[in-house]
C-alpha cells in the first residue's frame, strides 16, 4: 500500500522549523542582554559613575627631575566588550516515511477414500465411501517505518559594536589623562643600625630632612616614617621609628615639598 500525502501533512512542521528559529531569537536576545550587563556591572558603580583605575609610576618632568604622575583610565576602555551576533542560521529537516505490506498464504489438502466391494460372479456390487478435508490459511501484515533527521547550523561572530555603545567607549576613551603628583626623591637603603640607615639618593641628603615618606612592607600594609636627621658625611639618616629588613636594598620614593612661589616684595611707600 503506497503511503499517502497524508502522513507527510500531519507532521507539526511549525515547532519542528519554528522551534530552532525561536531558539536563535531568544540566543541573540541573550547575547544583548548580557552585553548590557557586562558594560554596567563591569565600567560604572551602582550609583552609575565610571570605574577608574589610576596607576602611578615615576618618571622625569620637562625639568629633568624624578615626579611622580598619576595616569587615570576608565577600567571599560581596558578590556574587551563582547558582542556575539547570529549572522547565518540554517535548518534543514528530512522525513523519510517507508509502508511496507507482507501478505503469506498457506493451502492445506487432504483427502481420505474407504472402498468396499462384495457381490456374485458375473455381477459385482461396491460400496465406496470417501472423507475429503481441504484447508487453506492466509495471514497479512504491514509494517511502517519513519526516519526523522534535522541539521541546525549556526554560525555567529563578533560584530561591530552599535553606535551608542561605540561613542560611550570614545568619551571615554578622551577621559583618559595623566596627573602630575609630588616631586620625589629616590630613596634607596643599603644597611641599617636601628633607626640609623645607610643610604643613597638622587638628591642632596640636606633636602630629605624633616621630610615624611611611606613604605610598603611584606605584609603589603604601608607605613609611613619621617627623616629626623641626615649625615652628609656618613651618608646616613635617622628615622623617628625603627623600619624593619624587608625595607633593605629596596627603592622607596620620598616625595619633595611644594615649591611655593614667593611674592616680590613691595617697595615702601615714600612719605
Amino acid at each position: 500500500m503506497p503511503v499517502s500525502g497524508r502522513e507527510i501533512a500531519t507532521l507539526d512542521f511549525a515547532n519542528l522549523i519554528g522551534g530552532p528559529l525561536n531558539a536563535v531569537v531568544e540566543a541573540q536576545a541573550k547575547s544583548a542582554i548580557t552585553t548590557a550587563n557586562f558594560i554596567k556591572e563591569v565600567g560604572f558603580t551602582k550609583d552609575g559613575k565610571v570605574i577608574n583605575v589610576d596607576f602611578t609610576y615615576n618618571r622625569k618632568n620637562d625639568d629633568g627631575e624624578d615626579q611622580q604622575f598619576t595616569l587615570t583610565v576608565p577600567f571599560l576602555t581596558m578590556l574587551p566588550v563582547p558582542y556575539i551576533s547570529i549572522v547565518d542560521a540554517v535548518i534543514e529537516f528530512n522525513a523519510k516515511i517507508t509502508s511496507i505490506n507482507e501478505s503469506h498464504m498457506e493451502d492445506n489438502f487432504s483427502q481420505q477414500l474407504d472402498v468396499e466391494a462384495g457381490g456374485k460372479l458375473w455381477f459385482i456390487t461396491a460400496k465406496v465411501q470417501s472423507k475429503t478435508a481441504y484447508q487453506k490459511k492466509s495471514a497479512t501484515s504491514e509494517r511502517e517505518e519513519r526516519t526523522f533527521d534535522m541539521h541546525v547550523r549556526v554560525e555567529a561572530k563578533n560584530q561591530d559594536m552599535p553606535s551608542g555603545t561605540e561613542r560611550i567607549l570614545t568619551l571615554l576613551e578622551n577621559s583618559i589623562g595623566e596627573k602630575k603628583g609630588p616631586r620625589v626623591a629616590i630613596l634607596r637603603i643599603l644597611k641599617k643600625e636601628t633607626k640609623e640607615l645607610t643610604v643613597e639618593t638622587d638628591k642632596d641628603l640636606d633636602t630629605l630632612q624633616k621630610l615624611t615618606f611611606s613604605a610598603t612592607g611584606t605584609n603589603n600594609k604601608a607605613k609611613e616614617f619621617t627623616i629626623l636627621t641626615v649625615d652628609k658625611n656618613k651618608n646616613t639618616i635617622t628615622l623617628n621609628e625603627e623600619i624593619n629588613n624587608s625595607y633593605l636594598h629596596k627603592s622607596i620614593d620620598v616625595p619633595l615639598p611644594k615649591e611655593t612661589s614667593k611674592e616680590p616684595e613691595k617697595e615702601p611707600e615714600k612719605k
